[in-house]
């Protein structure tokens, strides 16, 4: 596998980097999908308010609508903005020795988990329902030698082609630890200077 250049923090000496991906979009559309009614109701509410403002010819309420109206449309445009920021923050690296899972928000999270390769048995993907299978994202579980129980990353971008990436990097890195095990058992072969004394030794 070709590896891509690429340099992250928290990142060993002795490790290479092999691939990453971000959740899929809908991870990041969901929150403005189950907000979009509220988000209607509030705009219809700010009309029928300013309305109501701009018939009373009152200098307060007028300015208070006014910056009601400018705090809900900020408020509204941090809370979008954050959402962008969430998305490029929450990750997951592959290396050839573990898997980074980073969870990260720009304020109230910034969790990290490392799952070493030689702990992970097997990879299996769950995609059921008509949007996932449509829209292409759905659930890439890994299944651990341990007791631990099964870490379950949602909304990944075309599963299956993540699933092969994944246990082709594990099957390398399991072939690398083969090599390097023969290697170290195999005894040391003499030089051929020393087996040329030792030769000389043994003739009378």
């Amino acid at each position: 596998m070709i590896n891509e250049e690429f340099d992250f923090k928290g990142q060993l000496k002795y490790e290479n980097f092999q691939f990453f991906f971000r959740k899929h979009w809908m991870r990041f559309m969901y929150p403005f999908f189950f907000t979009l009614p509220l988000s209607l109701l509030v705009i219809l509410l700010l009309v029928v308010i300013g309305r109501f403002a701009m018939m009373v010819d009152v200098v307060f309420i007028r300015a208070f609508y006014a910056f009601t109206a400018m705090v809900t449309v900020i408020v509204f445009l941090i809370i979008f903005f954050l959402q962008i920021f969430n998305y490029y923050f929450d990750m997951v690296i592959v290396t050839d020795t573990r898997i980074l899972i980073i969870r990260k928000t720009v304020f109230l999270k910034n969790d990290s988990d490392a799952i070493d390769l030689t702990k992970i048995q097997d990879f299996a993907v769950e995609i059921s329902g008509l949007i996932r299978n449509y829209v292409g994202y759905g659930n890439l579980i890994i299944t651990l030698s341990t007791s631990a129980p099964p870490v379950n990353l949602s909304y990944v971008p075309d599963p299956h082609y993540y699933l092969e990436r994944a246990n082709r990097v594990k099957r390398e890195h399991i072939l690398h630890r083969q090599e390097r095990k023969v290697t170290s058992q195999q005894p040391a072969t003499p030089k051929a200077e020393d087996y040329l004394q030792d030769i000389h030794h043994l003739q009378p």
